[in-house]
């Protein structure tokens, strides 16, 4: 290579734009030491004013608090509306992360419980393995529900299902799996069973009806809920999909859940900052805000543009976006047709789907019996509604961790909620809630602690988070909501091919690049070319790249 320095573009400024930055400083630190300044120059460019990808975190006015003193003041909240909790059990890397930044001390345990319900009330579960403040109800518990024979039977099944991640194909989905548990309970169970120490009676003639129980009332609503399945249900998805996030986002052991204090926004202005500090002896970092940029890409050479005139040469360009976004971003000159091809085939398989994330009171959306109010509720849907999606919502009192809180965990205080919709229609308009736009009603503390992505809203006004750019022009009352519009890919079959083509692409790209070759300069890190997209895989992607591309692996 004899570019000096070597000029890098990052498209995308979310987690895996920010951590491909941060790896790619890590090691070329570690390839070139004292000389790496020389050898890397790193700009990130991010359409939006913030950082954050889907992460976006509001302040909601929840009314006067009334104090013991007689006095009344405003009872402000801040809410995530994205990214929200992660598993450091399992999150090794992020971990190591905000350690080395110092961030890791405001990570906070959350109240880890679920509950599953109809809306009509005939079933109502809860999940309280991991609850340490509260109070669980037998009645609800699933620890005695069918004489206590379902709890284990649900860990057997999980831990079959895990075992079997590396031995499957994409093809062998959901439905596939439950239906031979089903069928065959002894042959698909026993081993995980004997594994974790606990007894089945093989000859029940109930186990196969427990089964379907454990499928319909727990695995088919958790597994609808998440943000990577689409509304088809979960039956045809690969099994691999939810069961990998499972082993990174519930597994390793008893999970350390955490949330992000005063949201996730600020752990990645937290690490944006880290990547910009001046340091000679690290590659430069620099972050360009509101850049909606276009790059063209020849043989040996990558351009970026802008629709104002701007553009510059980079020897280097790293997709840190959504797939579907890149197809819109980039393009390859004829010359480059075959790999334009290759690219198209890989991206185009990778399917989309959108939903609106709403911070409000709308307490009907949670189960009737408010005893079973826990911190992630999923609703269970009768077996025939499949093209209905289920969604999930969030007691944010709970999730935030109000009983570690005592300044927050006070009788009387309102409950409120952020749910995951596939209809903003589905939040009565009166029930959501305001973001506050104003700084001067917030104390000190809590303005200093906020991201500043949520600062400078209030001080500039509005920003368009999310995806909110693509929907049609909406009225001020609805803009000031608390709520936003993002995507996510479906974690289908061709999502899970797309993904291992995208690693064979960017191997072949790195080592022609290391070769001093570089034919087209373009590879990919987004959260989409990784499992789930959850924050631990786009990091691990980002090291990977970082890796092959500097010959430290």
């Amino acid at each position: 290579m004899s570019h000096i320095p070597i000029r890098v573009a990052i498209i995308g400024a979310g987690v895996s734009g920010l951590s491909m930055a941060y790896y790619l400083q890590k090691e070329g630190l570690k390839k070139h030491g004292e000389n790496a300044a020389q050898k890397l120059e790193i700009t990130l460019f991010e359409r939006k004013a913030s950082l954050g990808g889907n992460a976006e975190t509001v302040v909601v006015d929840l009314g006067m608090r009334r104090m013991e003193q007689g006095v009344d003041v405003p009872y402000l909240r801040w809410a995530d509306l994205g990214v929200n909790d992660v598993n450091l059990t399992t999150y090794k890397r992020l971990e190591a992360v905000m350690r080395e930044i110092g961030y890791l001390e405001h990570m906070k345990p959350l109240q880890d419980t679920e509950s599953y319900f109809t809306r009509d009330g005939r079933i109502s579960l809860t999940d309280d393995t991991y609850l340490r403040q509260g109070v669980s109800d037998p009645a609800f518990s699933l620890d005695h529900v069918d004489h206590g024979r379902l709890a284990p039977l649900i860990q057997v099944v999980h831990r079959a299902a895990l075992d079997l991640l590396d031995s499957i194909s994409p093809s062998y989905t959901v439905a596939a799996y439950f239906d031979d548990c089903v069928a065959k309970p002894r042959e698909m169970l026993e081993a995980a069973a004997r594994e974790l120490g606990i007894a089945i009676d093989w000859g029940d003639p109930a186990l196969s009806d427990r089964v379907q129980s454990v499928r319909t009332l727990i695995y088919y609503p958790r597994i609808a809920a998440m943000y990577f399945t689409d509304d088809q249900g979960p039956g045809d998805m690969p099994l691999e999909a939810p069961f990998q996030y499972y082993r990174i986002q519930e597994g390793g052991g008893e999970p350390r859940r955490r949330y992000f204090e005063y949201g996730s926004q600020r752990w990645l202005e937290a690490l944006a900052a880290h990547l910009v500090e001046a340091d000679s002896s690290k590659p430069s970092v620099t972050i360009r805000r509101n850049a909606d940029v276009h790059v063209r890409i020849e043989p040996g050479k990558a351009t970026l543009h802008d629709d104002y005139g701007w553009s510059a040469s980079f020897d280097l360009v790293i997709m840190a976006t959504h797939a579907d976004d890149a197809r819109r971003i980039v393009t390859l000159s004829d010359t480059l047709a075959p790999i334009r091809q290759r690219l198209d085939s890989i991206l185009g398989s990778v399917r989309y789907t959108r939903s609106y994330s709403v911070c409000h009171t709308a307490s009907s959306r949670l189960p009737l019996n408010k005893n079973i109010w826990r911190t992630y509720n999923i609703e269970i849907r009768d077996p025939g509604d499949t093209f209905f999606p289920y969604r999930i919502d969030y007691v944010a009192n709970l999730h935030q961790n109000d009983p570690d809180n005592p300044a927050y965990d006070s009788a009387g205080l309102p409950q409120y909620f952020v749910s995951l919709v596939n209809d903003l229609n589905s939040i009565p308009k009166q029930d959501m809630l305001d973001k506050v736009l104003d700084a001067d009603r917030l104390s000190r503390e809590m303005l200093d602690r906020l991201p500043e992505s949520t600062r400078t809203q209030m001080q500039e006004g509005i920003h368009n988070s999310g995806y909110k750019s693509e929907l049609p022009e909406l009225d001020d009352a609805l803009h000031r909501k608390a709520w936003t519009y993002f995507k996510h890919n479906v974690l289908d079959a061709g999502c899970i091919q797309a993904q291992r083509d995208i690693d064979r692409y960017n191997a072949d790209v790195a080592h022609s690049y290391r070769e001093g070759e570089a034919p087209w300069p373009l590879l990919f890190a987004g959260g989409w070319t990784c499992g789930a997209g959850l924050q631990e895989q786009c990091l691990e992607q980002s090291e990977r790249l970082s890796r092959w591309l500097l010959g430290t692996e």
